[in-house]
Protein backbone atom coordinates (compact mmCIF):
# COMPACT_ATOMS: atom_id res chain seq x y z
CA UNK A 1 0.00 0.00 0.00
CA UNK A 2 1.41 3.46 -0.92
CA UNK A 3 0.97 6.55 1.18
CA UNK A 4 1.09 10.20 -0.18
CA UNK A 5 4.42 11.54 -0.65
CA UNK A 6 5.72 13.37 2.33
CA UNK A 7 6.28 17.26 1.72
CA UNK A 8 10.19 17.89 1.93
CA UNK A 9 11.44 18.93 5.80
CA UNK A 10 12.60 22.15 6.11
CA UNK A 11 16.17 21.55 7.63
CA UNK A 12 17.86 24.81 8.43
CA UNK A 13 20.55 23.85 5.92
CA UNK A 14 17.89 23.85 2.99
CA UNK A 15 15.44 26.28 4.11
CA UNK A 16 16.96 29.16 1.85
CA UNK A 17 16.22 26.65 -0.73
CA UNK A 18 12.65 26.07 -0.14
CA UNK A 19 11.81 29.84 0.15
CA UNK A 20 13.75 30.44 -3.00
CA UNK A 21 11.95 28.01 -4.74
CA UNK A 22 8.23 29.66 -3.73
CA UNK A 23 9.30 32.59 -5.29
CA UNK A 24 10.65 31.33 -8.46
CA UNK A 25 13.97 31.25 -7.93
CA UNK A 26 16.77 28.50 -7.50
CA UNK A 27 18.91 29.00 -4.73
CA UNK A 28 22.29 27.57 -4.26
CA UNK A 29 24.78 27.56 -1.62
CA UNK A 30 28.25 29.31 -2.41
CA UNK A 31 31.52 29.60 -0.06
CA UNK A 32 31.95 33.42 0.71
CA UNK A 33 35.93 31.88 0.81
CA UNK A 34 36.38 29.80 -2.35
CA UNK A 35 33.29 30.92 -4.25
CA UNK A 36 32.96 27.40 -4.65
CA UNK A 37 28.91 26.29 -5.11
CA UNK A 38 27.97 23.09 -4.01
CA UNK A 39 24.69 20.83 -3.53
CA UNK A 40 23.87 19.29 -1.59
CA UNK A 41 23.20 21.91 1.05
CA UNK A 42 25.98 21.81 4.30
CA UNK A 43 26.84 24.32 6.84
CA UNK A 44 30.46 24.20 5.60
CA UNK A 45 31.55 24.22 1.91
CA UNK A 46 33.30 20.55 0.59
CA UNK A 47 36.04 22.18 -0.86
CA UNK A 48 37.89 23.99 2.08
CA UNK A 49 35.73 23.27 4.70
CA UNK A 50 34.82 26.77 5.95
CA UNK A 51 31.71 28.01 7.69
CA UNK A 52 31.44 31.21 5.20
CA UNK A 53 28.38 29.78 3.25
CA UNK A 54 26.21 32.11 1.70
CA UNK A 55 23.24 31.75 -0.63
CA UNK A 56 22.82 32.90 -4.60
CA UNK A 57 20.40 32.85 -6.89
CA UNK A 58 21.35 30.39 -10.00
CA UNK A 59 20.13 31.14 -13.27
CA UNK A 60 18.64 27.73 -13.30
CA UNK A 61 20.57 26.40 -17.00
CA UNK A 62 22.62 23.16 -16.95
CA UNK A 63 22.86 19.67 -18.94
CA UNK A 64 21.37 16.75 -18.37
CA UNK A 65 24.02 14.56 -16.58
CA UNK A 66 21.90 11.33 -16.03
CA UNK A 67 17.99 10.22 -16.11
CA UNK A 68 15.96 7.30 -15.09
CA UNK A 69 12.64 6.23 -16.13
CA UNK A 70 10.68 4.90 -12.62
CA UNK A 71 7.49 2.47 -13.33
CA UNK A 72 6.75 1.47 -9.55
CA UNK A 73 4.25 4.25 -7.90
CA UNK A 74 6.10 4.62 -4.67
CA UNK A 75 3.30 7.18 -3.35
CA UNK A 76 0.01 7.58 -3.40
CA UNK A 77 -0.91 10.37 -6.46
CA UNK A 78 2.60 9.63 -8.07
CA UNK A 79 1.97 9.29 -12.12
CA UNK A 80 3.79 5.98 -13.54
CA UNK A 81 6.25 5.96 -15.25
CA UNK A 82 8.11 9.61 -14.45
CA UNK A 83 11.44 10.47 -15.24
CA UNK A 84 14.30 11.79 -12.85
CA UNK A 85 17.27 13.63 -14.00
CA UNK A 86 20.71 14.89 -12.79
CA UNK A 87 21.66 18.36 -13.79
CA UNK A 88 24.97 19.40 -14.25
CA UNK A 89 24.00 23.58 -13.36
CA UNK A 90 26.08 25.80 -15.70
CA UNK A 91 27.25 26.99 -12.22
CA UNK A 92 29.03 23.33 -11.14
CA UNK A 93 26.60 21.69 -8.91
CA UNK A 94 24.94 18.56 -9.98
CA UNK A 95 20.92 18.33 -8.92
CA UNK A 96 18.64 15.27 -9.06
CA UNK A 97 14.79 16.22 -9.93
CA UNK A 98 12.00 15.35 -11.90
CA UNK A 99 11.53 16.03 -15.66
CA UNK A 100 9.15 18.16 -17.30
CA UNK A 101 9.87 17.24 -20.73
CA UNK A 102 7.50 15.73 -23.50
CA UNK A 103 9.90 13.18 -24.68
CA UNK A 104 12.98 11.51 -23.25
CA UNK A 105 15.78 13.38 -21.90
CA UNK A 106 19.17 13.35 -23.86
CA UNK A 107 22.37 13.09 -22.49
CA UNK A 108 24.21 16.31 -22.89
CA UNK A 109 20.62 18.45 -23.20
CA UNK A 110 20.37 21.86 -22.59
CA UNK A 111 17.91 22.60 -19.74
CA UNK A 112 16.16 25.14 -17.83
CA UNK A 113 14.49 25.39 -14.21
CA UNK A 114 10.70 25.45 -13.52
CA UNK A 115 9.15 25.02 -10.43
CA UNK A 116 6.16 23.02 -9.38
CA UNK A 117 3.65 23.06 -6.44
CA UNK A 118 3.79 19.87 -4.61
CA UNK A 119 1.35 21.29 -1.76
CA UNK A 120 0.90 23.33 1.01
CA UNK A 121 2.83 26.57 -0.41
CA UNK A 122 5.72 24.04 -1.19
CA UNK A 123 7.38 25.00 -4.70
CA UNK A 124 10.29 22.38 -6.06
CA UNK A 125 12.15 22.92 -8.74
CA UNK A 126 12.12 20.57 -12.08
CA UNK A 127 14.40 20.58 -15.07
CA UNK A 128 12.92 20.76 -18.70
CA UNK A 129 14.19 21.30 -22.40
CA UNK A 130 16.39 24.67 -22.32
CA UNK A 131 17.75 26.67 -25.47
CA UNK A 132 20.61 27.76 -24.02
CA UNK A 133 23.74 27.65 -24.56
Amino acid sequence: MTTARPLPVRYPEDVEHLDGAARGELRVPVCGSCGHRFWPPSPVCPRDFRRDVEWVTDAGTGRVHSWVRFHKQYFAGDDVPYVVVQVRLDSGPNLTTTWTGAADPVLGEPVTVSFREVGDSVWLPEFGPGDHK
